[in-house]
């Protein structure tokens, strides 16, 4: 029996739903953009709360976590968003005594294990590789896929400008179509349509932001993802939606040890640029994600801390 919230606490998940939209902290069109699609997604609840305590029964069950986004043009070891936030909500699953199992690009193995041991974060990291993976697919009890780009209607995967991956990160949409089929608990969480668990909302993105509609590479299916998943968390800044159940774990749980701290990002930010990770949006190394200065990240992190644990960071 589901338990009503009082109406301070469905405030507090709103406002972590509104944090990771980029409230304050994006352009405003960027931030209509993603409260529109949470709005369409939860229909008026919160996405943070509902989804987070779906992760809570998740307690002793063998998570997949998949990140990595590799474009050889642009990204040859991959951009920041989508690791950091992956680690931070693996570590908050392993806290509370779920098994997380993180899966990436073997062109950013190197780097997330570094990044997880400046985190002081235990988790198995291993490289995504479609027979390994399909041999260890009866495994997972839910799968996470955290700024991993998704084959459109074409089939094929683009960055969200309207470039084709040609090389770099590996499709694994077809073992989320396995996992649908078969009623594991699926999650993605994206930003701009063009990743894993968009292809349900689609035409909402298509409706929001119309050039999605088209692509560079004239395979004519534009850059939206067709590959859907259970729930959708859709932000402005993909970590930063993996840092909003993080910190909406915390809260539920009255333990602030899920969440995330703004030290940590910015050490993981630091650290991410010296491995090679670059900023999405401008495409070089540097202190920064999405194109949105560091600091302003940790701004977002240090508001979604103070939001779950009640003290200030």
């Amino acid at each position: 029996m589901t338990v009503p919230l009082q109406d301070s606490q469905a405030n507090r998940f709103h406002a972590i739903d509104r944090i990771i939209a980029g409230e304050d902290a994006t352009a405003p069109e960027v931030y209509q953009y993603v409260r529109a699609l949470q709005t369409a997604i939860g229909e008026g609840a919160s996405l943070c709360e509902r989804i987070a305590r779906r992760l809570i029964a998740l307690k002793h069950r063998v998570v997949f976590l998949f990140t990595g986004f590799v474009v050889p043009d642009f990204y040859p070891q991959g951009e920041n968003d989508g690791p950091l936030g992956t680690l931070a909500l693996a570590r908050a699953l392993q806290r509370l005594e779920a098994r997380p199992v993180i899966w990436v690009d073997p062109e950013l193995l190197d780097t997330l294990r570094w990044l997880a041991g400046e985190f002081g974060t235990p988790i198995p990291i291993h490289p995504i590789h479609s027979e390994t993976l399909t041999a260890r697919a009866h495994e997972p009890d839910a799968v996470i896929a955290i700024e991993k780009p998704g084959t459109n209607a074409a089939g094929r995967l683009h960055t969200f400008d309207g470039a084709a991956i040609l090389g770099g990160s590996e499709p694994i949409d077809s073992l989320f179509h396995q996992w649908n089929e078969r009623g594991t608990f699926t999650l993605g969480i994206g930003d701009r349509g063009n990743e894993i668990g968009f292809g349900r909302w689609a035409s909402v993105v298509h409706r929001l932001r119309p050039a999605t509609t088209t692509c560079r590479c004239g395979c004519g299916g534009g850059v939206v993802s067709t590959t859907e998943t259970e729930y959708l968390l859709p932000a402005a800044v993909s970590n930063w939606g993996a840092y909003g159940l993080a910190a909406a774990l915390a809260h539920i749980t009255s333990n602030a040890s899920l969440a995330f701290h703004p030290d940590e990002e910015r050490r993981l930010l630091h650290v991410a640029a010296v491995r090679g990770c670059v900023d999405g949006v401008h495409r070089r190394c540097g202190f920064g994600v999405d194109g949105i200065e560091g600091e302003c990240s940790v701004d977002v992190v240090r508001s979604l801390y103070e939001l779950a644990s009640d003290r200030k960071a």
